[in-house]
C-alpha cells in the first residue's frame, strides 16, 4: 500500500510539472534574478480580460490572466497579472474600465507585452508584484497577508 502511494503521488507531481507554465522565461523568476527592469505608467481601456496557457512566464500555474489594454495611441497592450486562482477576483467587471498600469517588460517578451507590477483602478492600488518584483504569490510573507486584505492585495 505504501509503495502504491508512493509511485501515485510521483506520477502526479509529474504531471503537474507536465502542465506547469514555464514559458519563454528564465528558470527563475526576474525577482530572483534581482533585474531592475524600467517600471512604466501606462494608461487606458480594458477591452478585455483574458485567462488562459501563458507560454511567455516562468511560473507554475496553468492558466495565466492577461488585460488587453486599449492606449490614447490606439494600440493594445497585452498586460500579463499573474496566476488566474491568484488574480481573478481583481478583475471581475473590469472590462469597459479606465485604469492606469505600472508595469515593466523584459527582453524576451513578445512586442506591446508588459507585466504588471500594480494595477490602479478609481484610486485603488492592487499591487501585484513588491518593489523587488516578487509577485504577492510567490511567498507569504509581505503586504496584504500580513495586514489581513487576503490573497495579497495592498491598498495604497
Amino acid at each position: 500500500m505504501v509503495l502504491e502511494s508512493v509511485i501515485f503521488i510521483s506520477l502526479y507531481m509529474l504531471a503537474m510539472t507536465a502542465y506547469s507554465q514555464k514559458g519563454v522565461g528564465d528558470a527563475t523568476g526576474i525577482g530572483r534574478q534581482r533585474l531592475a527592469p524600467e517600471i512604466v505608467l501606462l494608461k487606458g481601456t480594458v477591452e478585455a480580460v483574458k485567462s488562459g496557457d501563458c507560454k511567455n512566464t516562468t511560473g507554475r500555474s496553468v492558466l495565466g490572466t492577461h488585460l488587453m489594454l486599449a492606449t490614447e495611441e490606439a494600440k493594445t497592450l497585452n498586460i500579463h497579472l499573474g496566476p488566474t486562482a491568484e488574480v481573478s477576483e481583481w478583475v471581475k467587471g473590469i472590462e469597459g474600465k479606465g485604469i492606469e498600469v505600472k508595469a515593466f517588460r523584459t527582453k524576451k517578451l513578445p512586442r506591446d507585452q508588459y507585466i504588471a507590477k500594480e494595477l490602479i483602478v478609481q484610486g485603488q492600488t492592487a499591487v501585484l508584484r513588491d518593489d523587488t518584483l516578487k509577485p504577492f504569490w510567490a511567498g507569504s510573507s509581505w503586504c496584504g497577508r500580513k495586514r489581513g486584505y487576503g490573497k495579497g492585495y495592498c491598498r495604497r
